[in-house]
């Protein structure tokens, strides 16, 4: 799997830690990007996320990179490790895990962008519904 270059700001008060890790770690450190839920963003929205290179966070925790484009093989690699991954393992090095599962939604995957995508998980996956 590729190794990316990010930054996570996850302190308003320190500075941005610069980071080398595969493209699950990466995923797995953008923040608010699975959430509590831990659903799966399809390729078209992990895409557009990809695009935007992240940010900082402000007064909450932030992610940032250049932006980056995914393969399909890529992508399909990545749902795998994300189906695979050890959860409480994986909470000790991203902080910010908070869901108990990874899930791949397929009737989410109908929602054009990362928005509506978004909207349609909460909805379907409140926080704290568990």
């Amino acid at each position: 799997m590729r190794l990316l270059n990010y930054k996570t700001h996850w302190s308003y008060l320190g500075p941005a830690i610069k980071r080398k890790e595969p493209l699950v770690d990466f995923v797995l450190d953008i923040f608010y990007l699975m959430e509590d839920s831990g659903v799966v963003p399809p390729f078209h929205v992990l895409y557009e996320v990809l695009q935007t290179g992240g940010d900082n966070g402000g007064m909450s925790p932030g992610t940032s990179w250049r932006p980056i484009k995914i393969k399909q093989a890529e992508y399909q690699e990545l749902v795998q490790a994300l189906l695979d991954l050890d959860i409480a393992e994986a909470k000790k090095k991203h902080r910010y895990i908070r869901f108990q599962k990874v899930i791949v939604d397929e009737e989410l995957h109908q929602k054009p962008t990362y928005q509506e995508w978004r909207r349609a998980v909460t909805s379907k996956y409140p926080p704290n519904s568990k």
